[in-house]
């Protein structure tokens, strides 16, 4: 089965969690090895949604796996330019 998930609405310190168990479980059920979170209908994100997913990155990666973030809502790419200057996110870049 191929993994993925979809990130919806707000992912701040009170959903973090669930979303966090929601990601683990795509990799874990993922049989290919990209895993894909789409985080196109993302309103807000604040730092604890950027670390559930350097935390799913790393997760993905022990299990041979490879997250891919794609479809960057304008929230998102905020967040992700101002603390992923260590590139630890695999974000897949805009057609556009």
């Amino acid at each position: 089965m191929f993994g993925a998930c979809k990130a919806v609405g707000e992912i701040d310190l009170a959903t973090a969690p669930s979303f966090n168990v929601e990601l683990h479980d795509a990799i874990d059920a993922a049989d290919e090895a990209l895993v894909s979170v789409d985080c196109s209908a993302l309103t807000f994100m604040d730092l604890a949604g950027y670390h559930v997913l350097v935390d799913a990155t790393q997760y993905a990666m022990r299990r041979g796996h490879t997250l891919i973030v794609r479809n960057l809502s304008p929230a998102c790419a905020r967040l992700i330019s101002l603390y992923d200057w260590d590139r630890e996110l695999h974000v897949e870049s805009s057609p556009f």
